[in-house]
């Protein structure tokens, strides 16, 4: 356990500064006459504000505002290289010329102080056009290793903020979108941003807990997906140590559904929380007695290492984590939205049809949500060299010939997917201290998790 909570420690990354550029304060009239406000000039429009908060958690040591700066590559005249921002490439588009990028700070006081600043505007019917967030926590790491904290995204609960009504409905715009290939961006996946008021969010990215091993090695093939926790826990030696190993981070996954939005209330008992760890750790003790196969126990996402040395040559196999109530589940780690109170929703439609695009997914952008941690929702990318997707640094990442065609059948037997929550920090905060604490009784520290996240949704 302690070698998996090191591992994910390296999956995330610093959150790197960038500020807000100006504020959003509505405009006010000149107070004149009627005859003489006939004849002033028309307010001027303010910038489409688009706020991107896609660092904190991520592996990418290079700022999103450097990438949004040199956003895209084009050969100038004798064969030099020529950058173009995100903005220009915006512009060239056909989109509008007054979009104006704000970045969180990156992390402590600063950054809570801000998202605080920023909550309060929203709640005055303000706050930017465009949201374009990583979902649930991540940890920002100080200078010369003195120690790090972890950091909360803007909309803490994403299921929340649909239900109370901060998103508008995309429904009506996607149908006559430019860039994006609705067809293409996995339904089980877009689903999650959905309620009965239409499409408010579309997730961007998703990963879920899974182990990669050769087939040769393993009995087990993803054919069954609706096999549940207690069949990992009775089945062979590569399912026991999915179970026994699950990412720390990850372990909604296997208690879907954790949570009820609409009553704002844990969907497991304090019971099923405790036979759950329970059962975990048991597959663990139970591990010592095992033949165990070579494996990669880790997430989903374009770049494993595993996949890097074994998929030329082997045939995969993926074996994911079922859940309580059987299927396996996707975790989405980021999406973008458009805030109810915009007043130009056509503009700001825009920004997110083309960040939804193959270009856009397949830009620099996108590097800070797939690097280590996720895959993207379009259907396609990482199938091949020209489908790849960037690692930030000019080159582009894809699965190998003997890995893709297994994520595509993991992929369609996705049974449900949910957005990445303070939950998923309360069952890694637990886990924790239960490692820390082996001379307390196992009741007790479950008892409390169980209560921190009731109060966690009831909070929020």
């Amino acid at each position: 356990m302690k070698r998996v909570a090191a591992f994910l420690m390296c999956l995330t990354m610093l959150c790197l500064c960038g500020c807000r550029s100006g504020g959003s304060g509505e405009s006010s009239g000149s107070g004149g006459s009627k005859s003489e406000a006939a004849v002033s000039e028309p307010a001027e429009q303010e910038p489409l504000r688009v706020f991107i908060d896609v660092e904190f958690g991520s592996n990418v040591f290079i700022s999103v505002q450097e990438f949004l700066r040199d956003y895209e590559t084009e050969t100038a005249k004798g064969g030099k290289t020529k950058y173009k921002s995100f903005q220009t490439v915006i512009e060239d588009l056909g989109g509008l010329e007054d979009v104006e990028i704000e970045i969180p700070p990156k992390h402590g006081d600063e950054r809570d102080t801000y998202l605080t600043a920023l909550r309060t505007e929203m709640m005055a019917g303000k706050g930017p056009d465009v949201f374009v967030c990583l979902s649930g926590f991540g940890a920002h790491y100080f200078e010369n290793n003195t120690g790090f904290c972890f950091e909360e995204s803007l909309f803490r609960f994403p299921q929340q903020a649909m239900e109370r009504n901060m998103f508008l409905p995309l429904d009506d715009h996607i149908e006559k979108a430019q860039f994006m290939e609705w067809d293409k961006l996995t339904p089980i996946i877009m689903e999650a941003g959905k309620n009965e008021h239409g499409q408010l969010l579309l997730p961007m990215t998703y990963t879920m807990p899974l182990g990669y091993y050769r087939s040769a090695d393993v009995e087990y093939r993803l054919e069954d997906t609706s096999l549940t926790w207690d069949d990992m826990l009775s089945g062979g030696p590569e399912t026991l140590l999915q179970a026994a190993n699950i990412s720390e981070s990850h372990q909604s996954a296997a208690l879907a559904p954790i949570a009820d939005y609409e009553e704002d209330q844990l969907a497991l008992t304090e019971e099923e929380l405790l036979e759950y760890v329970t059962s975990r750790m048991d597959a663990g003790s139970r591990l010592g007695e095992m033949d165990l196969p070579e494996c990669s126990n880790g997430l989903l996402h374009p770049n494993n290492w595993f996949d890097q040395e074994n998929g030329a040559s082997d045939e995969l196999t993926l074996v994911p984590v079922f859940s309580r109530s059987g299927g396996y589940s996707a975790i989405i780690t980021s999406f973008a939205g458009i805030n109810v109170n915009t007043k130009r929703p056509d503009d700001a439609f825009f920004i997110v049809d083309y960040l939804m695009s193959k270009d856009a997914q397949q830009s620099r952008l996108y590097t800070h949500m797939t690097c280590g941690n996720a895959v993207p929702t379009m259907e396609g990318l990482m199938s091949g060299r020209g489908n790849g997707v960037s690692d930030g640094d000019g080159s582009n990442v894809y699965m190998s010939k003997n890995l893709y065609p297994e994520f595509v059948k993991l992929r369609e037997g996705i049974s449900g997917a949910d957005f990445y929550t303070p939950l998923d920090r309360a069952l890694y905060d637990m886990t924790l201290e239960i490692y820390n604490n082996p001379d307390k009784p196992l009741k007790d520290l479950v008892h409390k998790a169980y209560m921190n996240m009731s109060m966690e949704l009831a909070e929020s």
